[in-house]
């Protein structure tokens, strides 16, 4: 089990502005602080459709993994230990491949509140806005396959983690760009169908896993950051079809954060209704909270200030973060909204708030962003398309496309191919349907034509599926769950000898393979198990370390053993 925090820092960390604001909120600090000190015990989604599912749940089950009760939308797992505390090498040692493999993705439990609440549909166009490390998005683009979704992070350190956690989970159907979040360039009408909007927070709900915030935490770092998620959640309202969704969500416990951005939001798009996080039905045994009107305001030491009737000069403090009542304005339905505290299920805290863009409040039936300002007197003009480079994603030539459906017997029409430098990817129609083909008004009337993704600041289009070497497209490894159903051809059957004896080290010559193979790119087939190999003078398998260890735990293969 995950270790409790021991007695004398649960007294130190009482005083502190954190257990102040719990305090403000009316939890109870007794039962809340021993919890909010102590380790978060690991928590996981388990990949779907890939074809070993039974095998990580198996896995999972050997170490005291167990099924989140009340996560029933997607299967999601929890652990009787922290990340801080394996029980064993050899359990981190699984915690880990069965992660870097793509077979699990490590998250924090209530983190998967924001896509179960945004309910996308199949079809649907989809964008988080705020979007590393990934986890969330990862999240909706397994919820919606056929679907796509545009992962926004304005931070080129942390892309990086973005696009490595889309590719080892090897998912198509994601676009990754890079745009301020307050400045989202402008999509084909009639808007985005669903938008998560985990907006950066100052984490209040995140003790367990960052301890630095009980030292460095004040109300004035919530107050910093107030404008920063109206803004960011205005430009995503303002991207939201007339009928789509928008969550807006933070792992803070601060009202600044929570619920006076609902307010606000409210204030600045009248086109938005706050509609019910309807939590008994989504998240059935999950224990939570309403949301709160009537919030007080604190000092820095968070001690309530008494309400005068006129505001507190208090760093950063301005009239937009008082409650309803303060501001002398009527409340919308705030308990329509979500809490969730640490101690609650033994997980962090969270804030979840769900909008929903009138239709009747747009008749012009598009996102508010694409309502001209004026109507132009004089004929649109088209505007130029983005300088291309060696680094921009462009459509795949129809030859590179031929080759390697002939290789690899794949159905060209299953998916839309993307060429950047040396690879291919692969991703759903619908990045070119719903977002490269469509022309694109500005808000003058002038329009971009079309087969571009300009205004968009593109960075990735779906899974990296092939390689060029020496004119030949390889296939990429953590591509191979995505194109194991579509291969056809280049496949080559050998006996469990062979395969055996390649995962122990084996890289034999080609004239010496025990069946005909021919040179270049080729996958071996082994009853389920598919290893891409390299054919030259040898044959070398094309697989990293962490999926040849998974390789040796599913066969219990220990390298350096003898044949007896």
């Amino acid at each position: 089990m995950v270790r409790p925090a021991d007695e004398e820092l649960i007294q130190q960390l009482a005083v502190s502005p954190l257990s102040g604001l719990s305090r403000s909120l009316g939890i109870d600090v007794g039962k809340w602080l021993p919890v909010a000190s102590s380790p978060l015990p690991v928590t996981l989604r388990v990949t779907p459709r890939r074809h070993d599912i039974g095998w990580t749940r198996r896995q999972l089950e050997s170490v005291g993994g167990q099924r989140i009760p009340w996560m029933v939308m997607s299967e999601s797992w929890v652990m009787p230990f922290s990340k801080g505390d394996y029980p064993s090498p050899e359990t981190k040692k699984l915690m880990m491949v069965l992660h870097e493999t793509g077979r699990i993705t490590r998250q924090e439990a209530v983190s998967m509140l924001p896509p179960v609440v945004l309910e996308p549909e199949e079809d649907d166009l989809v964008m988080d806005t705020c979007a590393a490390p990934g986890s969330k998005a990862t999240q909706l683009a397994e919820a919606i396959p056929k679907g796509l979704v545009l992962a926004n992070e304005p931070s080129s350190g942390r892309l990086n983690l973005l696009v490595t956690n889309r590719g080892r989970l090897g998912i198509e159907n994601m676009l990754i760009m890079q745009h301020d979040g307050r400045h989202i360039g402008r999509m084909p009408s009639p808007g985005i169908d669903g938008i998560v909007v985990d907006a950066p927070c100052s984490g209040t709900a995140t003790t367990r896993k960052n301890r630095e915030l009980w030292h460095s935490w004040t109300p004035r770092v919530g107050r910093s950051l107030f404008k920063l998620q109206v803004d960011i959640s205005f430009r995503a309202a303002q991207l939201l079809r007339p009928g789509g969704r928008m969550v807006y969500s933070t792992c803070s416990l601060d009202p600044i954060e929570n619920e006076a951005v609902v307010c606000e939001i409210l204030q600045k798009c009248p086109w938005l209704e706050l509609i019910e996080v309807e939590a008994e039905r989504l998240f059935p045994s999950l224990i939570h909270h309403k949301g709160i009107d009537n919030w007080p305001i604190l000092d820095e030491e968070s001690n309530v200030v008494d309400w005068s009737g006129q505001l507190p000069k208090l760093p950063g403090l301005s009239e937009e973060m008082l409650n309803p009542k303060q501001r002398g304005t009527e409340a919308p339905n705030l308990s329509s909204t979500i809490r969730v505290h640490q101690h609650d299920n033994d997980t962090g805290g969270f804030f979840v708030a769900l909008f929903e863009h009138v239709a009747e409040r747009t008749p012009e039936g598009v996102a508010r962003s694409m309502i001209l300002k004026r109507k132009l007197n004089r004929d649109p003009v088209e505007l130029p398309r983005q300088n291309k480079n060696r680094h921009t994603t462009n459509i795949a030539p129809p030859e590179v496309i031929a080759n390697i459906c002939e290789h690899w017997g794949i159905d060209e029409s299953l998916f839309s191919w993307w060429h950047r430098g040396k690879r291919v990817n692969l991703s759903t129609i619908n990045a070119l349907e719903k977002l490269y083909n469509p022309k694109i008004e500005n808000s003058k009337g002038d329009f971009w034509p079309g087969n571009d993704f300009h205004p968009l600041r593109v960075i990735h289009v779906g899974q990296p599926a092939f390689t060029d070497n020496k004119g030949i497209w390889r296939t990429r490894q953590e591509a191979l769950e995505l194109l194991r159903p579509h291969i056809t051809k280049g496949l080559v059957d050998i006996d469990e000898e062979t395969m055996l004896s390649m995962i122990r080290g084996d890289v034999p010559l080609t004239e010496e393979f025990p069946v005909p193979i021919e040179r270049g790119s080729a996958i071996l087939r082994c009853g389920e198990y598919l290893l891409p190999v390299w054919v030259a003078a040898r044959v070398s398998l094309m697989i990293d370390d962490k999926e040849q260890e998974i390789l040796r735990l599913k066969l219990g293969v220990i390298l350096g053993d003898e044949e007896e």
